[in-house]
C-alpha cells in the first residue's frame, strides 16, 4: 500500500475499531445500570454535573451497541441525556414514581430519585413494546418493573426483558442470614415471576433473553436462583458463568447477567461476551455486552 494511502485510511480504521463497527454479530446487545441517572443535574443520590452525562454518553458510543438494557434511569428525559435522540429511542418502565423517594442510604438530607429499567434502541432497529411486568414489583411502590420487548432483526424475534431485583441476598451468605429473611423472601418471588415469563415464551417458542441487574450471585456453584431458572432438562445459558468480574477488585463475581433461551443462545456469537471497564469513577456497574446473529 502506498504511504499516503495508509495515513488515509489509518482514522478510519481506528474509528472503527473504537467504536464497536463490524462487530462478530449483526446485533449487539449490552445490560448496563447506570448508577441514579437524574434528569436534572445536582439531584438524587449520585448528583451529577453535565460533564458527567457527557461522559456517559461518550462511553455508550464507544460500546458499539445496538441495543441496551438499561436500569437506575429516573425517567425518558434521564435516559436521552445519555442516549442522544437523533440516534437512539428510548423506552422507559411505566411504574409510578413514588414521592417524595427514600432518604438515600449515604446522603440522608438527599432524596432517592424514581429507579425504573428500560431500553434504548439505535435508530433503525425495529421493535414493538408489551406490557410491563409489573409483577417484579410486588407491590411495593420502591421495587422496579421489568421492561418488556421483541426485537425483529430479519426473519427473527427476539424477546427481551430489563430487570432490576431486589437488592441485599446476593449468595448463600445471605440466604442464611435471619436480619435477610425478607429480603430473599421477595428475591424468591421475584424470580417466580421471570421462571413464569420464561415458561411464556416457551409456550409459544419465543428465543428470549433476560438481562440486567439480578442482584443475584447465579454462576455460584448450586445458587438456587439459577437452579429456579435452568431446571432440566431445558437449560438456558448463562454467559457469566466460569468467569471473574474485574469491575470492582472487591467484588470477583457477576450480579448483572444475561440469561438466554429457546434459541436465543445458539444465536450468540462465541466469544463475544465482554465486560467493559469503567472509565472513571461512576456508574458503579461496568456493562456487560454480546454480539447475536439474527440473520438480519
Amino acid at each position: 500500500m502506498h504511504l499516503a494511502h495508509f495515513f488515509f485510511w489509518l482514522p478510519i480504521l481506528i474509528l472503527a475499531l473504537f467504536s464497536g463497527a463490524g462487530h462478530a454479530g449483526d446485533l449487539r446487545v449490552v445490560t448496563w445500570n447506570l448508577e441514579h441517572l437524574n434528569d436534572t443535574n445536582g439531584r438524587g443520590c449520585l448528583p451529577r454535573r453535565q460533564r458527567d452525562y457527557d461522559a456517559i454518553a461518550r462511553q455508550v458510543e464507544k460500546l458499539g451497541a445496538d441495543v441496551v438494557a438499561f436500569q437506575e434511569v429516573e425517567n425518558e428525559a434521564a435516559a436521552y441525556r445519555v442516549f442522544p435522540r437523533s440516534r437512539w429511542r428510548v423506552e422507559v418502565s411505566s411504574r409510578p414514581s413514588a414521592d417524595p423517594g427514600r432518604p438515600c442510604w449515604d446522603r440522608p438530607r438527599q432524596r432517592l430519585g424514581h429507579l425504573a429499567t428500560g431500553f434504548a434502541l439505535r435508530r433503525g432497529i425495529t421493535y414493538r413494546r408489551h406490557r410491563d411486568v409489573s409483577e417484579l414489583g410486588g407491590g411495593d411502590p420502591f421495587e422496579r418493573w421489568g421492561t418488556d420487548i421483541t426485537v425483529t432483526r430479519g426473519s427473527h424475534n427476539l424477546r427481551l426483558l430489563s430487570v432490576h431485583l431486589k437488592s441485599g441476598c446476593w449468595g448463600n451468605r445471605q440466604d442464611g442470614d435471619e436480619e435477610r429473611e425478607d429480603v430473599c423472601a421477595f428475591l424468591r418471588g421475584q424470580v417466580g415471576v421471570i421462571e413464569a415469563w420464561i415458561e411464556a415464551r416457551r409456550a409459544r417458542r419465543e428465543a428470549f433473553v433476560v438481562l440486567g441487574d439480578f442482584n443475584r450471585r447465579l454462576a455460584a456453584p448450586d445458587d438456587w436462583a439459577w437452579n429456579a431458572l435452568s431446571p432440566p432438562p431445558a437449560l438456558l445459558e448463562l454467559p457469566t458463568a466460569g468467569r471473574a468480574s474485574r469491575c470492582d477488585p472487591r467484588f470477583r463475581e457477576f450480579i448483572d447477567h444475561f440469561v438466554l433461551g429457546e434459541g436465543a443462545e445458539t444465536m450468540r456469537v462465541s466469544g463475544s461476551f465482554r465486560e467493559i471497564p469503567r472509565w472513571g469513577r461512576h456508574p458503579d456497574h461496568c456493562a456487560l455486552s454480546i454480539d447475536l446473529m439474527t440473520g438480519g
